[in-house]
């Protein structure tokens, strides 16, 4: 034998490791199927709601006033929620503080298993600069407006900066927690924390930001916790969904998520007082666009949808197709590297990042900002009117036209 150390507990590493791929594509089997249409009889549809203001007749409808950076610095902070479980926290912070600083930098090998990181030769370590910064103050007003960022399935907790940062820079605090339920970081791999539901995750990092809010730190009095504005990701959309249905909750975004109708309408979707946004890359393999439209006919109340030409699952939606892109990005990365990369993880892995056909995600990106930012902005009350939430404004990106459909 030879000297290396093997625990008998839980079966060989070989064993673990099958049973943890074996977990690995179920939930991703969920997630998938979570975001596409199933053609069945469909249940009742809802009338198109005519609740609130039309969009089209504010002052600055046709205005993309969101898609660049805001009048605040981001600053960013990490906490832990529970034992083992962390989450990032991005504010508004007084953009003179940023001057001479240091954007933030997050390596990918910190959201990888152990076993997986120690397949990897140390100078294997893709990383992502962000738009934010470690250890600035907050800035004065609020307080804020507080939004849940939830990552999708093989995802981690910094996966869209360059949306939650984005959003900080508009007076907004984001939290975003470790999902390893679905995360990255239990591929091939024990998560560092109890196994939890999605919306215990989510209890806990709004817990973690109350916290924040009372207690003696810099964002003491500055994080609104009276309510709650969801957004999230692919199989995070769909938590994003049933998380809608808390009381706190009068509007969420749902990325590249829809609605099967071969299942129970969502309690949210089925409330004409709650309003959703639905944004898919037109050629989003993971979640059909068919499936996101459906989610749109099927909301009860406001409800806005856009359809992001060159667009797939992660490159109008994350930073993952922007890093390592000129090594073959992260999959092409891991392939090269040795790393056991299923069929599927690496299928999705890859959904929006080939250029082309598919847009670099600095194309898209300010689409996906604009339209999250300014839905943000109006469902807060931090614009009294919609702004830049017209038909007309699809025409301020460029070249890149996206599809846009809203009520009322």
């Amino acid at each position: 034998m030879s000297g290396r150390k093997v625990s008998r507990v839980g079966g060989t590493p070989r064993q673990r490791r099958g049973r943890h791929l074996r977990w690995s594509i179920l939930v991703a089997s969920a997630a998938i199927l979570a975001a596409c249409t199933v053609p069945t009889t469909p249940p009742t549809n809802p009338p198109p709601s005519t609740l609130g203001s039309n969009p089209d007749l504010a002052p600055q409808a046709d205005v993309a006033a969101y898609s660049g950076p805001g009048p605040y610095a981001a600053g960013v902070t990490t906490v832990e929620i529970e034992p083992g479980r962390k989450a990032e926290i991005w504010y508004p912070a007084p953009a003179a503080s940023a001057v001479g600083q240091s954007p933030d930098v997050y390596h990918m090998r910190d959201f990888i298993s152990p076993f997986l990181q120690q397949l990897l030769k140390p100078e294997v370590d893709p990383t992502f600069t962000t738009t934010a910064y470690r250890g600035l103050p907050v800035a004065g007003g609020g307080p804020f407006p507080l939004v849940l960022f939830s990552h999708g399935f093989a995802g981690y907790r910094l996966q869209s900066t360059f949306l939650t940062a984005h959003l900080a820079t508009w007076g907004f605090v984001v939290i975003s927690p470790d999902y390893f339920e679905r995360g990255l970081q239990s591929l091939f791999g024990t998560p560092p924390a109890p196994n939890r539901s999605d919306q215990e995750v989510a209890q806990l990092a709004v817990d973690a930001a109350i916290a924040q809010n009372t207690g003696a730190d810099d964002l003491h009095g500055k994080i609104d916790t009276t309510r709650l504005f969801p957004v999230g990701h692919s199989a995070g959309g769909s938590e994003t969904t049933q998380l809608a249905a808390r009381t706190d909750v009068q509007s969420w975004i749902a990325l590249s998520s829809g609605y099967s109708t071969s299942s129970a309408l969502p309690v949210a979707m089925a409330d004409p007082n709650k309003a959703a946004m639905w944004i898919v890359g037109a050629q989003d393999g993971v979640a059909q666009p068919s499936g996101v439209r459906t989610a749109y006919d099927y909301t009860a109340g406001p409800a806005k949808l856009i359809v992001i030409p060159q667009t797939g699952h992660l490159n109008g939606m994350s930073d993952i197709c922007e890093i390592a892109r000129d090594q073959g990005g992260i999959v092409g990365l891991a392939i090269s590297a040795g790393l056991p990369i299923p069929d599927f993880l690496a299928a999705l892995g890859r959904d929006g990042c080939p250029s082309p056909p598919f847009a670099l995600s600095s194309a898209v990106w300010p689409i996906t900002r604009h339209f999250v930012t300014a839905e943000l902005r109006y469902r807060a009350g931090l614009d009294p009117q919609p702004v830049g939430l017209g038909a007309g404004v699809v025409n301020q990106f460029g070249a890149i036209v996206p599809e846009y459909q809203h009520t009322p």
